[in-house]
């Protein structure tokens, strides 16, 4: 079979790599790059929440993520504001122009992600989702972050 600890993280980059060439194409029409994603669902599914909690919840850096934000103010999909109870802190809201995007958006990543369980049986594929919610959290934990799935 596989040795585990030589291919797990070159299965899970193919993984993330090839989730990333199927949607290549119609994200590059929504005006928008993979790496963009999350930071337009968060805004849209939880408008207002701060720039520190986006890291968290996407597990990008503080400055990463003040990058893509940035730059997603200047195309226009998001809006930066100052946290009235602590003025360091930005809160980011979703554009009309998200909002707009934001159902191609939403049926675009749901077809991705059928495409690329279409082998697996309903079973296999609740199986798969199960341990890999059980290895983040495992790697979360080890790194000292919080559950995800409580900010989702």
């Amino acid at each position: 079979m596989f040795k585990i600890h030589v291919v797990f993280g070159f299965m899970t980059g193919q993984m993330g790599r090839l989730h990333k060439a199927i949607l290549a194409e119609k994200l590059k029409s929504l005006g928008i790059t993979y790496g963009q994603i999350g930071f337009i669902v968060q805004a849209i599914r939880h408008p207002g929440r701060s720039q520190d909690e986006l890291s968290t919840i996407l597990s990008v850096d503080k400055a990463a993520t003040a990058r893509a934000v940035a730059k997603l103010v200047k195309l226009g999909l998001l809006s930066r504001e100052e946290n009235p109870e602590n003025k360091r802190q930005k809160l980011v809201f979703p554009t009309e122009k998200a909002i707009d995007i934001s159902e191609d958006l939403s049926r675009e990543l749901m077809s991705s992600n059928q495409l690329m369980l279409d082998g697996l049986s309903k079973e296999e594929a609740e199986k798969l989702m199960e341990l890999m919610v059980k290895v983040i959290d495992t790697s979360r934990e080890k790194l000292g972050m919080p559950r995800v799935w409580d900010y989702l």
